[in-house]
């Protein structure tokens, strides 16, 4: 019988090991990065932050089907979050794509898979650590992760991203995860004595200068609210009456003072509040466009993770623009609100906002009956969750805040527990070998198929995209990378483009270019079939069709890519790229007329953007109407196109100077031409021509002379020319 409680105490304790340190190392997910991975600040975190719930919930299975005191504990705040887990898989199966809802992508990776290791990770932390000093642990251990980031932020000036943000990659998402180890600092600040008092001090002395230096303005703001509502609650909620007095008559001055701010609007409130609309602009773009798209599917929305759906439906022509933001690939709303909204509908949001609204209530129901400074848990938990809330509304969560996030939500739940459900009977019971195996078998399936499968794929999808890789080799890894169970619209996406890049140059193997074509293909229509509401797949489909047209001369491939642009075009009516490469296909057949008109239609939807100007341009040059392409040229350059910058681009231009006999314009773009080749015979040569025309010999000879000590063998022919000149 000793033998037995002996072995029982042996393996409850091994468990709760592997959980615990699992639970540490799950907590250090936001430091992890892996270069050589497909977009290397999210996909390795993510897999890394899987496999962890995966090992430590096998154990906690285990543990629970051994000992009763571990089994899940259901309160409000439980039911809250299952009901809104539950939510997401309903309007993921009544979404427009329930795969892509599922696995979302590797940019982002926060589906329905990534969701269930969430939740999890809440039931484990709710059922395991019961006691105080577990959570402070656990809390402490976030905040040096905090820590560490901040210290590689502030003495590291080369980012590893051009977004800065650390070993996070994006200024924004840092700022939200740190806004959590902050609070969790000032907690255990005003909470505990001497060390713990000391490590928080100096944990706050790295992390707020990394917060309150950084871009995030979103976060800064709401973490200084944060603040003054802290305090603001700490009087409210005190014992003593005369500052309970002096919260309330805080509470009505901060309001009377707001209300004559917003009234008369001091400059300096105004030009801020001008300041901020102006930036926010391209914000305000996106956020029209969500709303049109919950009108349309307003109960379950589009699913989750297919907003890039309807931000293409509904495109606003300026995004192509800088004050627009030009950013023309939107898969986020960019706000907590409208993003809940457009993927999950009003039965989603309500969900999301009813886990804020328990936690709240529950935190600030536990602030009456918490004494002394102990009063910080609840309150300053509350106030993370509302500071976390707020700054949501200008950036969305990635798997780094979603784990601290969930922490929280577990940490809420602790603080929050009744008495009473501490102390349950325990009972142990020994494991089915049965399910026992068959928990082992399911975690090792996990672990391959949805974990390390996903992270060679993304391993060989960089590999396939190394522009020193050649297209063999790219197709190996290609078929590679597709192997796998997540989605697959990214990599075909990837491997097409540098397909149809391949076509147009033609300096790859012909017979490897053939297959590579093929094996596009047929990928990419799988893509266009799963997404028939998606403009992307359809354009890109479209695309890799015409360049396979332009190496093949194969006319049934014009064809397909005429109809499946076509379809493009209906999908997203205000998108200029459908009209860009539909006219380009027009023009191949022949269809002069249409060509112009397609490319008219794109300028007409925003006359402000100059390539639709410039692809116009190069169609009457490619049609001999040299002089509307100068024009056209014109006003893509009044606009903001500078074909300068670009050789080839000077090259086209040269070439409409040329047969309009313009030469002092010519003079000037060679000389421009030779800033990008200096050595090149040609333009020296046709740059003397050019002098000789405008009746500048000794300059045209300064020039000939020029291709002799580049070439010499060219000597003869220079002399021919210069013979030739008065």
């Amino acid at each position: 019988m000793v033998r037995k409680f002996r072995e029982n105490k042996n393996f409850e304790n091994l468990c709760l090991s592997i959980i615990r340190w699992g639970t540490y190392l799950i907590l250090f997910t936001p430091l992890i990065i892996w270069r050589t991975s497909f977009f290397p600040f999210v996909t390795p975190k993510t897999i890394y932050f899987r496999i962890l719930v995966e090992i430590i919930f096998a154990a906690y299975l285990f543990l629970a089907m051994s000992f009763s005191q571990y089994r899940p504990r259901i309160n409000i705040l439980a039911i809250s979050i299952f009901l809104f887990i539950g939510v997401l898989v309903l309007t993921s199966y009544l979404g427009i794509n329930f795969e892509r809802s599922f696995w979302s992508t590797y940019e982002r990776m926060t589906g329905l898979f990534t969701m269930f290791h969430l939740l999890a990770f809440f039931i484990i932390l709710t059922s395991v650590f019961q006691k105080r000093e577990d959570w402070e642990k656990i809390l402490a251990t976030s905040i040096i992760v905090g820590v560490l980031l901040s210290l590689y932020v502030l003495l590291t000036p080369q980012q590893l991203s051009t977004r800065g943000g650390g070993t996070i990659g994006n200024t924004s998402f840092m700022a939200t995860y740190l806004l959590f180890d902050i609070f969790f600092a000032i907690i255990l600040f005003l909470v505990k004595r001497g060390d713990w008092r000391i490590f928080s001090g100096i944990s706050l002395a790295i992390l707020l200068p990394t917060l309150l230096t950084s871009s995030a303005r979103g976060a800064i703001i709401s973490f200084s609210g944060g603040l003054v509502l802290l305090f603001l609650g700490y009087l409210i909620f005190s014992e003593k009456k005369i500052l309970k007095r002096t919260g309330i008559a805080l509470i009505f001055f901060l309001i009377i003072l707001g209300i004559i701010l917003a009234i008369y609007q001091p400059p300096f409130i105004k030009n801020e509040i001008e300041k901020t609309l102006i930036e926010m602009e391209p914000r305000f773009i996106v956020w029209k466009k969500a709303w049109k798209g919950f009108l349309e599917r307003p109960i379950f929305g589009w699913g989750p993770e297919n907003f890039n759906v309807v931000f293409l439906k509904f495109f606003n022509p300026c995004m192509f623009l800088g004050e627009c933001g030009g950013e023309i690939w939107f898969d986020r709303v960019h706000n907590v609100i409208f993003d809940t909204l457009i993927t999950t509908g009003i039965v989603g949001i309500l969900s999301y906002l009813l886990i804020f609204a328990i936690a709240i209530f529950c935190l600030l129901k536990a602030c009456l009956k918490t004494k002394g400074n102990d009063i910080f848990l609840p309150l300053g938990m509350a106030i993370l969750l509302i500071v976390y809330f707020f700054q949501n509304l200008l950036v969305f969560d990635m798997i780094s805040s979603y784990t601290v996030f969930f922490l929280s939500l577990g940490f809420i739940s602790f603080l929050v527990k009744k008495k009473e459900n501490l102390s349950q009977d325990s009972s142990e019971k020994q494991i089915n070998p049965f399910f026992g195996s068959l928990i082992l078998i399911f975690t090792i399936f996990l672990l391959y198929f949805g974990n390390i499968q996903p992270a060679l794929s993304a391993v060989n999808t960089v590999k396939m995209l190394i522009p020193t890789t050649n297209l063999e080799d790219s197709i190996k890894f290609f078929k590679r990378a597709k192997n796998t169970f997540m989605e697959k619209y990214e990599i075909r996406e990837q491997f097409s483009q540098r397909v149809s890049q391949e076509g147009f140059s033609q300096k790859e193997n012909q017979e490897v270019l053939k297959s590579a074509f093929s094996l596009a293909e047929e990928e990419m229509e799988k893509s266009v079939k799963k997404n028939p509401l998606d403009f992307r797949p359809h354009l890109f489909l479209g695309r890799l069709y015409f360049s396979d047209y332009y190496f093949s001369q194969n006319k049934e491939k014009l064809d397909l890519a005429e109809k499946i642009l076509e379809k493009a075009i209906e999908l997203s009516p205000t998108n200029q790229q459908g009209y860009w490469y539909l006219a380009e296909v027009k023009l191949a057949k022949g269809q002069v007329q249409e060509t112009f008109d397609l490319l008219q239609k794109a300028i007409d939807l925003e006359p402000r953007l100059a390539k639709s100007h410039w692809y116009l341009a190069m169609v009457y040059k490619a049609t001999g109407l040299y002089e509307k392409a100068l024009e056209k040229i014109k006003e893509a350059k009044g606009l903001g196109y500078n074909f300068e910058e670009n050789l080839e681009d000077l090259k086209r231009v040269i070439e409409i100077y040329e047969r309009l006999g313009d030469y002092s314009n010519l003079v000037l773009l060679y000389q421009k031409a030779l800033e990008f080749e200096p050595k090149n015979t040609n333009f020296w040569g046709n740059l003397a021509a050019s002098y000789a025309n405008l009746g500048d010999y000794e300059k045209a000879k300064e020039a000939a002379e020029k291709i002799i000590e580049i070439d010499p063998s060219l000597k003869e022919k220079v002399e021919e020319f210069l013979k030739n000149l008065p």
